[in-house]
């Protein structure tokens, strides 16, 4: 008997991802490179550092922050790169690669105008099937620094976070965005 068609797509996926200089995702068969990302988005990511402020909201946690390099699968034929997610407890990998987790709760994706619309439709209702999934955070690589809240602990820039402009589609899809992580602060 040969193996149903959805794994052998995913180890042909897996195969040629994990071998290629530039990652891809990959939707039922369809692998689509990663765009490098704008000096806009770089920038965003390293000014308000993202990924350290999870890490010091997780200490004390069972949770840990991981970068964009790990890819998430959402469904037997459908992998992603969030640029930053949030596990609590054991990792659910799916293979001794250990590149690929399944059990993301808080995943964040830095906006740019090429990426809001799929980031905020196709990809986020790809996330909203994960059971672990609780939280998206989309700060978008246009936004401008105020005063709110949003980004966890003290991490906010000077106090300050960041306000959504610009975005098509209206309010961000973001669920219990100031609820503790893990069981952290």
């Amino acid at each position: 008997m040969s193996a149903p068609a959805s794994l052998k797509l995913s180890v042909e996926y897996l195969a040629l991802d994990r071998a290629a200089e530039v990652p891809s995702e990959c939707h039922d068969g369809e692998m689509f490179p990663i765009q490098a990302a704008s000096l806009a988005h770089a920038t965003l990511s390293v000014k308000v550092n993202v990924s350290g402020c999870f890490r010091d909201a997780l200490k004390g946690t069972p949770g840990r922050a991981a970068a964009s390099t790990l890819r998430v699968r959402t469904a037997a034929t459908r992998y992603v790169y969030p640029d930053l997610l949030v596990f609590c407890g054991r990792p659910e990998l799916i293979d001794e690669h250990q590149d690929t987790i399944t059990n993301p709760k808080v995943i964040v994706e830095i906006l740019s105008p090429s990426t809001a619309n799929f980031d905020y439709g196709a990809k986020f209702r790809l996330y909203q099937a994960l059971p672990s999934f609780e939280e998206y955070k989309t700060p978008d690589s246009r936004w401008i620094i105020t005063s709110a809240g949003g980004i966890p602990g003290n991490c906010r820039p000077h106090g300050r976070t960041l306000r959504r402009g610009g975005i098509p589609g209206g309010v961000a899809p973001t669920i219990r965005s100031r609820r503790k992580i893990c069981g952290g602060r």
